[in-house]
């Protein structure tokens, strides 16, 4: 291909980056990618975030970003909706990730996986799944009453279209002592129990302020 039929041939996407090393962050960039990341074209990485609930958790992936391989992410509001879009261009990048184990193109078609360095370490596998559940997991809490006393419970739920995936996080779930409740469809995992919540979080903990600000509002004001 000519530099004349790039679609944007005044940019140079094969930028130099870092090349970092195996590690406990670099496994949780990669739980983010398999998450609400995305690579569609030869030279560009993309997470979407919501612009509102994950304002500060934005901030974060860009920083990691930029300590794991030197380079920063644009960040770009969508007009007709709240999806906060960090792009992260580098043909150097997008190759190093697809050769540590991200994908090109529909992630669910290609029923993604960990990939199997992740899985040899029990550390990295934590954090992988911290990034993913950061991305697409969720706590919600609902309201139910027991004989006129008023309960506020929480629950997790994590959904992927991945059964390899989903499988696979299950079984980290409970090799950390954390039950995993599949869906019928086997599209989603739930933790019901109050429990099971707090045993997440302080096994794999989070960095997404959306997820601990909705634990530390339920703590705070659990009614009886």
């Amino acid at each position: 291909m000519f530099l004349s039929e790039l679609k944007y041939p005044k940019k140079s996407h094969r930028k130099e980056i870092q090349y970092p090393q195996k590690s406990k962050k670099l496994a949780e960039f990669m739980g983010i990618i398999f998450g609400d990341g995305g690579i569609n074209n030869d030279w560009q990485l993309t997470v979407t975030v919501n612009s509102v609930a994950d304002r500060e958790y934005a901030k974060y992936v860009i920083q990691l970003g930029k300590e794991l391989f030197g380079i920063e992410a644009a960040a770009k509001k969508e007009k007709k909706s709240k999806a906060l879009v960090l792009r992260f261009s580098s043909t150097n990048l997008v190759d190093f990730l697809v050769k540590m184990g991200a994908v090109r193109g529909n992630k669910i078609e290609q029923q993604i996986d960990i990939p199997s360095w992740i899985e040899g370490r029990s550390e990295y596998k934590r954090a992988f799944v911290r990034g993913l559940v950061d991305t697409d997991g969720c706590l919600y809490t609902h309201k139910h009453s027991v004989s006129g006393n008023r309960y506020w419970n929480i629950g997790f739920c994590f959904v992927s279209y991945s059964k390899k995936l989903l499988v696979s996080v299950g079984n980290i779930l409970a090799e950390n002592g954390v039950q995993p409740h599949y869906a019928k469809q086997m599209r989603s995992i739930y933790l019901y129990s109050d429990k099971a919540v707090h045993s997440y979080l302080s096994v794999f903990n989070t960095s997404n302020e959306r997820i601990n600000g909705k634990y530390q509002m339920w703590k705070g004001a659990r009614a009886v």
